[in-house]
C-alpha cells in the first residue's frame, strides 16, 4: 500500500478548483453547484492551475489535469501489451476478478501487522507517473515524481511531507515549445510539516484530519468503525463514492493507496470489491516499479482504472489509469490504451521523522 494520493490528491484538486473559482466569476444556484462539485471530485476535476504553496496566485495557460494525483507520469514498461480486455470489460469474466480478489484477501488476512510504536513513524512513499495535457490542444507531457510522508504513531503529533520531481518531458508526438512545466503543484524538494497532517496547502476550513476520518484519511476511529461484513463494507464504499459502483471502486482505490490500512481491513476491502459488478481482470502481468502483479479494473469516465495486486502475497502494489477510448477535440489526442497515470506505493515503519527504510 493513493489523487496523492499519498497526501490527498482530491484535496489538492479541490484547492486548485477553489482558486480558479475565485478568479472566474460565474453565476449558478447553490443546489446545482453542490451537484457540480460532487461530480468534479469524482472525476478529479478539470483544473486551471496548480497552486504554488507560499507563492502569489499567478495566471497560467489553461490545462486539463489528466491524472488522479497532483504529481503523475508514465512508468517505463507499464504498457498494456498483456491486456486481456479491450478496456470496456469485453473479453474478461468478472468471476475471474472476484477469484483474484478473494485469493488476495485470504493472503492479506494472514499478515501480522507490526504496530507503529511510540516515537516511530509510518513512512509512505508514493511514486507517481502520468500524463498532463494542454486543454484544447495535442500538447502532452509526463512528470515522474514521488511524495514521501512520515505519519507519527500519535496522529496529533507533527507529520512531514516531502515532494520529489525526477523528470519532466514531452510525450513523443505531442511536443510543444521549450520545456514543459512539471505536472505537480509543488516544487522539487518542497517540504511541509504540520500536526495532524494539516499542511499549509489545504484550503481554509478544511476538516480536521485528526478527527474527521474517511477512506482517503483513515483515522484509527474511522478504521475501527468499518463493518467487517463485505457487503456492508461495499455499501460504505458506495456511500463515500456517491452511491455508484465506479465511485465505490475509487473510494477503495484511495483507501489502498493511502498505505495506512491494516492488513485485516485491506483483506475486507478486497472481499467487498469481489462483489462489485463490472470489475474485470485487465492484465495478468502488470508491472509497477519492478513489481509484477494482476491488474483489476473498472471503466471510470474516460479511463479504465485499475488496482494492481501481487498474486504471491496479496499486497496492493499500485494503480493505473488507461485511456479507454481514442481522444479527440478538447480532450486531447492521446490514443486508446495509453497509460495516463500510474502509482506505486510503499508503506513501512521507520524510527524517526525523515528516515527511510
Amino acid at each position: 500500500m493513493s489523487e496523492p494520493t499519498k497526501p490527498e490528491t482530491l484535496d489538492r484538486v479541490l484547492d486548485a478548483a477553489l482558486s480558479r473559482a475565485g478568479d472566474e466569476p460565474v453565476q449558478f444556484d447553490v443546489a446545482a453547484g453542490k451537484v457540480a462539485l460532487a461530480a468534479a471530485l469524482k472525476t478529479r476535476a478539470e483544473v486551471a492551475e496548480p497552486i504554488a504553496v507560499g507563492a502569489e496566485h499567478r495566471p497560467r495557460r489553461r490545462t486539463r489535469w489528466l491524472a488522479a494525483a497532483a504529481a503523475v507520469t508514465v512508468l517505463a514498461g507499464a504498457g498494456l501489451a498483456a491486456s486481456t480486455v479491450d478496456l470496456t470489460g469485453v473479453g474478461s469474466n468478472p468471476a475471474s476478478a472476484a477469484e483474484e480478489l478473494i485469493k488476495a484477501a485470504d493472503l492479506a488476512s494472514r499478515v501480522v501487522d507490526r504496530p507503529v510504536g511510540p516515537g516511530q513513524y509510518r513512512y509512505v512513499r508514493s511514486h507517481y507517473t502520468g500524463i498532463t495535457g494542454e486543454w484544447g490542444s495535442d500538447k502532452a507531457w509526463t512528470t515522474d515524481s514521488a511524495t514521501e510522508e512520515w505519519i507519527p504513531a500519535d496522529r496529533r503529533d507533527e507529520w512531514m511531507l516531502r515532494n520529489r520531481i525526477y523528470s519532466v518531458k514531452w510525450v513523443d508526438g505531442h511536443e510543444g515549445e521549450g520545456d514543459p512545466e512539471a505536472g505537480t503543484a509543488f516544487k522539487d524538494g518542497e517540504e511541509f510539516r504540520a500536526k495532524c497532517g494539516m499542511y499549509s496547502y489545504f484550503a481554509e476550513g478544511y476538516p480536521d484530519r485528526c478527527t474527521v476520518g474517511s477512506f482517503h484519511n483513515p483515522t484509527p476511529e474511522f478504521i475501527a468503525s468499518l463493518p467487517k461484513d463485505p457487503a456492508a463494507l461495499l455499501a460504505k464504499l458506495r456511500e463515500e463514492g456517491h452511491a455508484e459502483d465506479a465511485g465505490a471502486f475509487m473510494s477503495a482505490l484511495e483507501a489502498l493507496r493511502s498505505g495506512q490500512f491494516p492488513a485485516e481491513v485491506r483483506a475486507n476491502i478486497f472481499r467487498a470489491l469481489a462483489q462489485l459488478p463490472g470489475l474485470v481482470v485487465t492484465d495478468k502481468r502488470a508491472n509497477l516499479d519492478g513489481k509484477e502483479g494482476v491488474a483489476l479494473g473498472k471503466r471510470y469516465y474516460d479511463d479504465f482504472t485499475e488496482i494492481i495486486i501481487d498474486p504471491d502475497n496479496g499486497d496492493f502494489i499500485g494503480t493505473r489509469e488507461v485511456i479507454a477510448e481514442d481522444q479527440s477535440g478538447d480532450k486531447g489526442t492521446l490514443e486508446k490504451g495509453t497509460v495516463r497515470s500510474s502509482s506505486a506505493v510503499t508503506s513501512v515503519i521507520v524510527n524517526s521523522i525523515g528516515a527511510r527504510p
